[in-house]
C-alpha cells in the first residue's frame, strides 16, 4: 500500500509540475506580441530580466537549504545552458518572422524529438498508449496549423524547429543525468542576451517603456518559473510525456490571442485543439491505471513453492 501510494505521489508531482509550466509557457508568444520591439532588443531585455531572476531564486534556494550545488551541474548543465542560449534566440527571432499557428504547430513537434532521443539515446521503450497518445496530438497540432502552414515565412519555420529539437535535447539530458540544472537556465540567457546586446549596439531605449514593463513580467515570472518546473518534470516522469504539455501552447495561445488581440481561432483550431486535450486525458488516466495495476500485483505475496 505504502508503495502504491510512493509511486501515485510521484507521479502526480511530476504531471502537477509539467502541466502548470506548460500552461504558463502558453502565456509567452502574447506577451512578446504585446512588448512589440525588434527580435535583437527582446532577446536582449528578455535574457537579462530572466537570468537575474534565476540567478536570484537559485542563490536564495542555496541560503535557504544550506546546499552547495554548484551553478552550471557538470556536462549535464553546460549542455542545457548551451541548448537554452539557442532556444532563446531562435524563438524569439521565430515570434518575428513567422505567424503564431505555424510557431506553435512546430514547436509542438518536441514529443517526437524527444521520443526519438529517448528510443536512441537512453533506450527507453515507450508502451503504445504513450505513442497512441503523441499520435493522436500530432493529429491535432496538424489540424490546428492546416490553415497557418502557409502563411509562414521559412526562415522562421526552421527557427521554430531549432528551438524544438533544442527543448527536447535539454529534456533528455535531464531525463538521463537527473541533475538539478535549474541555473543552467539562466547562463543561457545571460548568454542570449549578451549577444542581443552587442548586436543592437548596446541601444536599449529601442524597446519602449511599455514594451519593458511586458518584457519584464515575461522574463521575470512567466518563464523563469515555467523553464524551473518544466526542467524539474523529467526527474519524475519521461521526458517525452513531459514534452506533450508543451502541446498546451497550440491550444491556449490562440485562445490568448483572440483574447488580447481580437484573431478569432478557426474552426480547425478548436477541434484541434480539443483533440489534444483529449489525448492528454487519456494518457493521464491511462497512466494512472498502469501504476495502480503495477501496485496491485506488487502486493500479492509470491506462492513460497
Amino acid at each position: 500500500m505504502s508503495h502504491r501510494s510512493s509511486w501515485e505521489r510521484y507521479d502526480r508531482r511530476g504531471l502537477s509540475i509539467t502541466a502548470i509550466g506548460g500552461l504558463l509557457f502558453t502565456l509567452d508568444i502574447p506577451l512578446l506580441r504585446l512588448a512589440d520591439g525588434d527580435q535583437w532588443t527582446m532577446i536582449f531585455a528578455r535574457g537579462v530580466l530572466m537570468a537575474l531572476t534565476i540567478t536570484l531564486a537559485w542563490l536564495a534556494y542555496r541560503w535557504i537549504n544550506g546546499t552547495s550545488e554548484p551553478f552550471i551541474n557538470g556536462r549535464a548543465g553546460l549542455i542545457v545552458a548551451a541548448t537554452n542560449t539557442l532556444a532563446n534566440i531562435m524563438f524569439i527571432c521565430a515570434v518575428t518572422k513567422t505567424t503564431a499557428a505555424n510557431l506553435v504547430f512546430i514547436l509542438a513537434l518536441n514529443p517526437v524529438f524527444c521520443m526519438l532521443l529517448g528510443a536512441v539515446w537512453l533506450r527507453e521503450r515507450l508502451p503504445l498508449a504513450v505513442w497512441g497518445s503523441v499520435a493522436l496530438s500530432m493529429a491535432g497540432v496538424a489540424i490546428i496549423g492546416w490553415d497557418g502552414v502557409s502563411t509562414g515565412t521559412y526562415i522562421g519555420d526552421l527557427l521554430a524547429l531549432g528551438v524544438a529539437l533544442c527543448t527536447a535535447i535539454g529534456l533528455t539530458v535531464v531525463r538521463r543525468s537527473g541533475s538539478n540544472v535549474i541555473p543552467s537556465l539562466a547562463v543561457g540567457s545571460f548568454v542570449s542576451a549578451g549577444i542581443g546586446f552587442f548586436l543592437i549596439g548596446s541601444d536599449v531605449a529601442r524597446l519602449s517603456s511599455e514594451g519593458w514593463v511586458w518584457i519584464a513580467l515575461n522574463g521575470m515570472l512567466v518563464v523563469p518559473l515555467a523553464s524551473a518546473l518544466i526542467a524539474l518534470g523529467p526527474r519524475y516522469i519521461p521526458a517525452a510525456e513531459v514534452a506533450m504539455f508543451f502541446l498546451l501552447d497550440t491550444v491556449f495561445t490562440p485562445l490568448w490571442i483572440w483574447l488580447i488581440f481580437g484573431e478569432v481561432p478557426s474552426e480547425r483550431a478548436v477541434i484541434g485543439g480539443l483533440t489534444i486535450i483529449l489525448s492528454l486525458f487519456f494518457l493521464g488516466l491511462w497512466r494512472i491505471r498502469s501504476r495502480r495495476i503495477e501496485a496491485g500485483r506488487e502486493a500479492v505475496p509470491v506462492h513460497p513453492v
